[in-house]
């Protein structure tokens, strides 16, 4: 599961995760030996940032770090499960600790003041209440501490996909559309979604974050199951109403399930506490102070 994950987005997930890791490294607390950083990996999937965490050299030389990668998927927790069994040295070995959960982000079960460090990265939008889960995010964390959202502001490869289904359907709406990326495209909606959570300092920025895969036909077989999975039954000869050529299927109306490659991603950072956080807009970061 974990590596069809990072196969379909061709391990634009890393360098985003990558990035996070960079922008919340300022803000984190010393290392203390007697003193464990508490991280949690929100919405975790296959654990792509929990993975980074651990590769993270900042965040390595803390004698101590205990992270949670929660999701509200059963099958992600225990393919996660199984992935802390067949690595224990690395994921558990000389001070750090993971632990895997079923969770919603709507009602994160941990105590208030609990992280240093809070990751949500393309996820936000998928949430049913995004402010909801992103008050989860700021009453989870403790005070001083990061927390970092990521959502797409764009998905490179779906203009020129547009463009096909001009010329196969002309004057009708494209159906390789990810509605639920939609209203978070607009500029500040994910610093808008923190402030509202309670966040009071949100900054926003952009990284660009290419997919790489093995060649043409490994490219073309990812961004076709996708579009399968956003238009219901993909490609078909004829069309609607025997226009020639166009899409068969729904009109791709899920919530994106944070699965698109290439383009532009966008997160935010925010910290728990009365003074809020930072938001990134392709990536938003947050923090609260003491």
């Amino acid at each position: 599961m974990a590596q069809t994950y990072n196969d379909r987005t061709g391990g634009c997930n890393i360098t985003l995760a990558n990035r996070l890791l960079a922008l919340t490294a300022p803000s984190l607390p010393p290392p203390n030996t007697t003193r464990t950083l508490r991280i949690l990996d929100n919405a975790s999937g296959p654990m792509i940032l929990t993975t980074q965490c651990l590769l993270d050299p900042t965040l390595t030389s803390h004698p101590a770090i205990h992270i949670s990668a929660v999701d509200l998927s059963a099958d992600f927790v225990a393919a996660n499960r199984a992935t802390l069994s067949s690595n224990p040295a690395f994921f558990c070995g000389n001070g750090r600790k993971v632990d895997t959960a079923v969770m919603d982000g709507l009602d994160l079960q941990f105590p208030d003041n609990t992280f240093d460090l809070s990751f949500t990265s393309l996820a936000l939008f998928a949430f049913p209440d995004p402010v909801k889960g992103a008050r989860e995010l700021f009453r989870t964390l403790k005070p001083g501490g990061v927390a970092a959202a990521t959502t797409w502001k764009s998905v490179g490869w779906l203009p020129l996909l547009h463009e096909v289904e001009a010329m196969l359907r002309p004057g009708r709406r494209p159906r390789t559309r990810m509605p639920a990326l939609e209203p978070w495209s607009v500029p500040g909606k994910l610093a808008r979604t923190l402030r509202e959570a309670g966040f009071g300092r949100v900054e926003e920025c952009e990284v660009e974050c290419w997919a790489w895969w093995g060649g043409v036909g490994e490219a073309a077989r990812w961004v076709a199951a996708t579009v399968g999975m956003l238009v219901g039954e993909g490609w078909s000869q004829g069309g609607e109403g025997g226009d020639g050529g166009g899409v068969s299927g729904g009109d791709g109306e899920g919530d994106g399930g944070g699965e698109g490659v290439g383009g532009e991603g966008g997160g935010e950072w925010e910290g728990g506490g009365s003074d809020g956080g930072v938001c990134g807009g392709g990536v938003e970061v947050g923090w609260e102070e003491d």
